[in-house]
Order: structure tokens, then sequence, then C-alpha cells
């Protein structure tokens, strides 16, 4: 397995290293863009940047430390990266050399903070939907017996997955920062870092009702 800490070198040092612009808003939004650890059959070699499925990446790649998420201030530096053979056992050389530190076409420019890789994983590692069950005044009716806040979803954020209100900003989508729900449905809300290159993931909050027995 290729060591967490691997970088790909700028094309100026590998001169035949493809650099694929693939960075529309849709695609963003529907993929992940992670680093490969080791060889993936069906996908890449180690220290190759692409996209994957968000799915993939949270269940299988990520866990499993086949892969890494990248850092990215912006999409533009979201770029589908592969090398070689002779490339790759290059880099890996410079990698594993004493006082070694390989260039990162996508680290933040001088000055600025690299984003930490534990706090990547988890906003990435969020999934889809985060589910509320809450009471509603009938069981027939769609009206909350209460309300969800932005509060809500920062106790959940820090509770289950890690990211307290000093890592990460919560803000509604297409609603009013105060804005409750006050009905079952979903509403979407941006989770976005506040560190390094400020990632972020939409995520929707989706109000269940909680029926009788429901824990």
């Amino acid at each position: 397995m290729l060591p967490s800490s691997s970088k790909i070198f700028t094309p100026s040092i590998f001169p035949s290293l493809r650099a694929f612009s693939t960075t529309s808003k849709s695609l963003a939004k529907r993929e992940a863009f992670v680093e490969l650890l080791q060889d993936v059959p069906g996908l890449g070699k180690g220290y190759d940047r692409l996209f994957v499925a968000p799915g993939r990446a949270r269940n299988d790649l990520v866990p499993a430390r086949k892969a890494r998420f990248v850092a990215f201030k912006d999409n533009k530096q979201r770029q589908v990266l592969r090398m070689t053979d002779e490339e790759r056992k290059i880099h890996w050389l410079q990698v594993e050399a004493p006082g070694a530190t390989p260039q990162n076409p996508q680290a933040p420019s001088e000055g600025s903070q690299q984003t930490p890789q534990h706090l990547l994983d988890s906003l990435f590692l969020l999934p889809s939907t985060l589910h509320f069950p809450l009471r509603t005044v009938s069981p027939t009716s769609p009206t909350l017996h209460g309300s969800l806040s932005l509060s809500n979803v920062y106790e959940v954020l820090e509770t289950n997955h890690g990211l307290g209100s000093k890592d990460v900003e919560v803000s509604w989508v297409e609603q009013e920062a105060g804005a409750r729900m006050k009905e079952l449905g979903t509403w979407k809300a941006s989770v976005k870092l506040r560190t390094g290159g400020q990632e972020q993931q939409t995520v929707d909050i989706e109000v269940d009702r909680l029926v009788s027995g429901d824990v």
C-alpha cells in the first residue's frame, strides 16, 4: 500500500503527466474527488486522482484506506491526474527519499492553511441525508410538536460525525438563516469547513415522523 502522505508532482517535473479538467458544477455535485493510495482494479493506480461516486468513496475506498479525499480551494483545482508507470516509480523514490518534499499542484498558496485530512474525511464521509425523527401534533398531521433549527443540525454533526461548531459552518441552502423546520419534509443544508480550503458539502436534512415505539 502506498503512503497516505503521497503527493502528485507538477507537470513541469513529469512532462507527460496528464491533467484533465472535469470540474463542471454538475460533476462536482455528483462525485467525490480522491487520490488512490493503492492500485484499485477497474479504477486506477496508486497516486492517481480522480472522481468517484460518493457512496463508493464513503463506504469502501476511504474506510478501507484505498483512497483519501483531496483538499481543494475551488473546483478549478479538482483535476483528474494519472501517471505512467515510469512517472509513478520516480515519484515513489522521491517520496521515500529522506527529507523529500514533493510538490503538489493542488496545494494551497504560500501563507494559506492546508485542510487537515481528518476534517476532510469527516466532511466527505457525511451521509447524503441526515434524519431527524420528531413528534407531530397528531399521528396524521405533518405539523411538528416543536421545530428543528440549525442548532439541532450542529449537535448531530458534533455528536455523530465529529464535526463541531469550531470546525464547520452550517447554513440553509434555500431558506433564511434563522428559519426553522415546523413540518415533516426535507431541507438542504450546506456544511462548510472553517479552515484550510473551506471545502463544503450539501446534505439533506429530513424530518421524519416519530411514531410510537421509536427510540
